[in-house]
């Protein structure tokens, strides 16, 4: 059967383009044709669009860099659109710059203006810099640090190490790409992780409020590709770093997560950015809005829990469980302290396990998309036995209030135990009432447990002490 037809014209002529301006050239310290690192910025802007005017400004990028080539020659041959995305991915015309100025400052100036470009021209940007990562990564596991000493840059690894980190955060408008995931990754792998600092101011007139949780609320940029969500002004700044920190250890190990980006804050309040997954919807949310996919999204998320807790977690990066029950137990002042030994004994006594815990396990805490399902919410991410985890669902499927269940939730009680009793079918693989009566006995005391975890003890204290008490 032959290839569809598509007019490729354009990318046609932009290829030859650019390999006529930069024939004979070697790419710095490779031994082959600077032509190879265009097509490769080609084909990665491929895996995001298939615009053939954006490809051909990957193919021509750079031209006005590195050749003879001038601006006005490029609008003349491709057009506006064209010259305008290679000129935003330039260096060379960072605002107030030359290239009599330093390394670090022009290298600055061309971030700052890249992380304002728009979403086209950090495609080309993002063929460029991942192609150029992808032999950074190579490079250096093959030769170590003599690798510096083929660039420009007068601090070596330390000043590579700072411009790629601060073109992740630049180029965070495609997050959602897995160009970007693998740019991250590369990033990472040669230079180390990056811990964040103090918060970045953000203005909030940029964003339109789209949901709120328990204790904080959420909100979508006008620019469509990331949203934060900001937790109220009496939580500690150590919750959202908590949960940006997590939410990027929970990436790297490949689980479903949206990516995680700045610690942010709008002045009063701190909280986290994260790519936006744009056509998605809570499992909460879709159950709400059409009642009929019920069984269908409670399967699911007996199958990504079952899949969850069957994924071995490093306890050098992910705390324990027992740990932060056992702490919050000593904390509480719901017990008396003799209370409080009977309740840490009972916490000692379960099987212990280094399998992947979410620690706010719901259905409102995993969406759906085109991108596949994917977990979020994920600052109480940990390792343990999976009953903790479970317990948390029982809470929240059986021992709230209707109104409460209906505001966080977006359906009653009597939808949400019906989700439960689905969920608890599946997970545990038995249509047995009986069995399933004794696994409903055996998650409750967990339930309670997550009540003291939380804070939330109001309204359970009788739950509480019968399934922790007896």
């Amino acid at each position: 059967m032959a290839n569809k037809y598509i007019d490729t014209s354009i990318l046609d002529k932009a290829i030859h383009f650019a390999i006529d301006a930069h024939a004979n050239t070697e790419r710095r310290g490779k031994g082959f044709p600077y032509s190879v690192h265009l097509m490769e910025a080609v084909e990665i802007a491929a895996t995001i669009t298939s615009d053939q005017e954006i490809l051909a400004a990957a193919a021509l990028h750079d031209t006005i860099e590195d050749t003879d080539v001038t601006l006005e020659q490029l609008r003349s041959e491709f057009g506006d659109r064209i010259a305008s995305l290679v000129e935003a991915e330039s260096d060379k015309f960072a605002n107030g710059f030359s290239e009599k100025d330093s390394w670090i400052e022009r290298k600055q100036a061309a971030i700052v203006r890249l992380a304002n470009a728009p979403y086209d021209a950090k495609i080309v940007a993002m063929g460029d810099k991942l192609s150029n990562m992808r032999a950074i990564a190579r490079d250096y596991e093959r030769i170590g640090d003599d690798l510096w000493k083929i660039f420009h840059a007068p601090n070596g690894k330390s000043d590579h190490e700072w411009r790629y980190h601060k073109l992740a955060e630049a180029l965070f408008d495609l997050a959602g790409t897995p160009a970007y995931r693998e740019f991250v990754m590369l990033v990472e792998k040669t230079f180390g992780k990056k811990d964040y600092g103090e918060p970045v101011k953000i203005d909030l007139a940029e964003y339109e409020h789209s949901g709120e949780g328990y204790n904080a609320m959420s909100y979508n940029h006008n620019g469509g590709r990331t949203m934060i969500k900001l937790y109220a002004e009496t939580v500690s700044p150590e919750q959202p770093l908590r949960e940006l920190r997590t939410a990027k250890n929970v990436f790297r190990m490949g689980l479903p997560t949206p990516l995680a980006g700045r610690f942010v804050t709008d002045g009063k309040r701190v909280g986290c950015e994260f790519a936006r997954v744009v056509d998605k919807k809570s499992f909460a949310r879709a159950i709400s809005e059409n009642p009929e996919v019920t069984e269908y999204y409670a399967v699911n998320f007996a199958r990504m829990c079952k899949q969850l807790h069957s994924t071995l977690c490093n306890p050098a990066v992910f705390p324990s469980v027992t740990d932060r029950i056992s702490q919050a137990v000593k904390n509480t002042s719901f017990f008396t302290d003799d209370e409080k030994t009977k309740v840490l004994d009972f916490v000692k006594s379960v099987p212990s396990a280094t399998t992947c815990l979410h620690g706010d396990l719901h259905i409102g805490n995993i969406l759906t998309s085109s991108l596949g399902n994917m977990w979020i919410d994920l600052g109480d991410f940990c390792y343990g036995n999976p009953l903790f985890d479970l317990g948390m669902t029982y809470w929240i499927s059986k021992c709230n209030l209707d109104e409460i269940t209906m505001r966080l939730y977006h359906i009653g009680n009597e939808k949400m135990q019906e989700v439960w009793e689905i969920f608890l079918r599946e997970y545990y693989g038995t249509d047995n009432q009986k069995e399933l009566a004794e696994y409903e006995k055996q998650i409750r005391p967990f339930a309670a447990l997550k009540m003291i975890y939380f804070g939330v003890t109001k309204g359970h204290e009788e739950f509480i002490r019968e399934n922790l008490l007896g």
